[in-house]
């Protein structure tokens, strides 16, 4: 689901290098420890009534605007809604769950309207404010740009509910090129819905390959069915599909594959010196004359846990080419590195971040960059992709070409 997506980015983001420690208010306690949704629902209520002061008021709200949305509770979304433009700026992204909610279940579009038009424009504001200390201000534009892709790709998902494809259309073209370095299958998805609400058959199946392509092994019906219904429209039958998909895929694929070996950051990296789960001190620089590996994770991190088995799985074998993987854990709380690690056996390097994620413009994780031999960053990687070690292996062999 696309909002949950959100609140995962948003949530990476926020917790990546802002996690505050800080006691939550009796209510929100409560509220988050209630297992019955009803209960939970009415402490958030009491809690968005009684602590407006409290300095995790809007983060809490978040989490409210989460559970709604997965509750189905449109009457208290919209009321949520409605709470939250009272404050000027607005919250954005828990006004965009709540918007994409409210879409998703065809219902009050012109209050899922009023939300997300209200959250781009906040956090379009959010792009003028000063970065945190810590982190960079690049990686602050990027993050809070892919934040204004999302919620402007909810305003047009939502115009598409409405039935204005046309509308709709130009918003999701804005998104496809905030996002062009990042696929997303659900921009590409919406582009084809649009198309085929616009009677362009053609343009509707391109976007639907497209967006069959990131989709993966997942699942989704919508992007299934203008696939079939397109091609169907344009060929007589689905006779065929099968091996047209699988064409195009490939086409996609090798574009993706050499559009990410040819695309070069060629800047610098930063040395650092940090401690090491096993007691060492390890300097980047130490390293120089070797590929290395620089993956910026964290224990909390569901994404991190998806890739970094991928990458232990590639480890001995690129230790075997003299390339290392220096893993750099961003917890705040260094105590649940050492048992995370040992569960699951993982035999490279880990290190505790002391400000390297700032120096790297980390926005977001897993975030994995390519080191040269000189000591420059080539590639980063943004995001988990189950493909992520076969692009690594394309990445060294161009370096390795260079040699």
């Amino acid at each position: 689901m696309f909002w949950t997506r959100l609140l995962a980015a948003a949530g990476l983001a926020a917790a990546l290098l802002c996690q505050v420690s800080r006691a939550e208010h009796p209510l929100l306690q409560q509220a988050k420890a209630e297992q019955d949704p009803g209960k939970a629902i009415a402490l958030y209520w009491q809690y968005a009534a009684e602590a407006r002061g409290d300095s995790g008021y809007h983060d809490a709200l978040g989490s409210f605007a989460n559970l709604l949305a997965k509750e189905h509770r449109p009457a208290d979304m919209v009321r949520l809604g409605d709470h939250l433009l009272q404050y000027k700026p607005p919250s954005p992204n828990p006004l965009n769950t709540l918007a994409y909610a409210l879409a998703q279940a065809d219902t009050a579009l012109d209050k899922a309207l009023e939300f997300a038009r209200h959250a781009a424009g906040a956090q379009r504001q959010m792009l003028k404010l000063p970065p945190p200390e810590d982190r960079s201000a690049k990686a602050w534009q990027e993050r809070q740009a892919s934040m204004l892709a999302y919620v402007l790709d909810t305003q047009g998902y939502v115009l598409l509910k409405q039935g204005e494809a046309k509308a709709a259309r130009e918003i999701f073209l804005q998104v496809d090129s905030l996002t062009a370095d990042e696929p997303d299958y659900e921009v590409f998805k919406h582009l084809a819905l649009a198309e085929w609400q616009l009677k362009n058959p053609q343009a509707a199946l391109d976007w639907a390959v497209q967006a069959d392509y990131y989709l993966g092994d997942r699942e989704d019906e919508e992007v299934h069915s203008v696939l079939q219904e397109s091609y169907t429209l344009l060929r007589g039958d689905l006779s065929g599909l099968e091996q047209y998909l699988k064409s195009r895929h490939e086409e996609i694929a090798q574009a993706e594959r050499t559009r990410l070996v040819e695309k070069r950051l060629n800047e610098p990296a930063k040395d650092f010196e940090l401690k090491s789960l096993d007691g060492r001190t390890v300097k980047l620089s130490d390293y120089r004359g070797r590929i290395v590996l620089v993956d910026f994770w964290a224990t909390w991190c569901g994404p991190c846990k998806r890739e970094l088995p991928l990458l232990q799985a590639e480890y001995s074998r690129w230790k075997e080419r003299g390339i290392e993987l220096l893993a750099i854990t961003t917890d705040k709380d260094t105590s649940k590195v050492a048992p995370f690690i040992a569960e699951h056996q993982y035999t490279f390097p880990v290190l505790f971040n002391q400000g390297t994620s700032r120096d790297y413009d980390v926005s977001g994780i897993p975030t994995l960059y390519v080191v040269d031999r000189e000591g420059r960053l080539q590639y980063r990687h943004l995001g988990y992709r189950p493909d992520v070690v076969e692009l690594i292996n394309l990445q060294i062999e161009a370096l390795n070409r260079q040699q």
